[in-house]
């Protein structure tokens, strides 16, 4: 029997308009948001804009400012840490977990996603953050373990939204399969500590690199004097 169709209100839509349009970089880290334009934008009324702009503050992907502005969230170094090393928590437990329990549990997910980063190595940006996500996602829904998978997944759309920031920047910049390989193989072979390690070390290089890229950005910004534009003007009052 087919399943129900999710009911889903104007304020869930505008949330997800919100969400999608900030992860695939529409609206640029740090930029500011204002009611009207997102109201025009989306095609829904300012107070639902409210509520989706509140929503998207929850999953910390806007800030308010004084005097209610918003903001997207700024990709710097701090925010780029925080984000992969929590992501490096939940993976490191869950390469843990498959590694000590792999011959109940198999690999056949683990396995599936390798051989889709194949498939979508050196393809547009959408495939290959697919693909990538989906590697990562793979070993930890292995795991069958559904506390460490519901909050793995409540990271997904930060760790996209920083995933295609970087693609932006620095396309293609890693080949899929050549960076996967070693993290494949102690995830199927290896034992606990050196699959975590494996995740960890995996972790760490995009760390590095997306640290230093973000610096680099914020040099060459301060020197042209790039301040980011504003759309609209939000009303105390409204």
């Amino acid at each position: 029997m087919r399943q129900k169709l999710e009911r889903k209100s104007l304020q869930d839509d505008a949330t997800d308009w919100l969400r999608r349009a900030i992860i695939l970089g529409e609206f640029a880290p740090g930029s500011v948001l204002t009611e009207i334009a997102l109201s025009e934008a989306i095609g829904v009324g300012r107070s639902t804009v409210r509520a989706a702009l509140f929503m998207a503050e929850g999953e910390e992907l806007v800030m308010r400012t004084p005097y209610s502005n918003w903001r997207v969230a700024p990709l710097d170094a701090q925010n780029i840490w925080e984000i992969y090393t929590l992501r490096a928590a939940f993976e490191g437990l869950a390469a843990r977990i498959l590694a000590q329990r792999r011959a109940a549990l198999g690999t056949n997910l683990v396995d599936a996603a390798f051989e889709a980063l194949h498939l979508a190595d050196g393809n547009d940006t959408d495939a290959r953050v697919a693909a990538d996500l989906g590697f990562h996602a793979s070993f930890v829904t292995q795991t069958g373990h559904g506390h460490l998978i519901r909050r793995h997944r409540s990271l997904a759309g930060k760790v996209e939204w920083l995933y295609r920031w970087s693609e932006r920047h620095w396309p293609l910049r890693n080949p899929l399969v050549a960076e996967h390989e070693d993290l494949y193989r102690a995830l199927t072979a290896a034992g606990p500590d050196e699959a975590e390690r494996a995740v960890r070390a995996h972790i760490d290089t995009s760390i590095h690199l997306d640290i230093a890229g973000a610096e680099e950005l914020a040099r060459r910004q301060a020197m042209s004097g790039v301040v980011r534009p504003a759309v609209g003007k939000v009303s105390a009052g409204s």
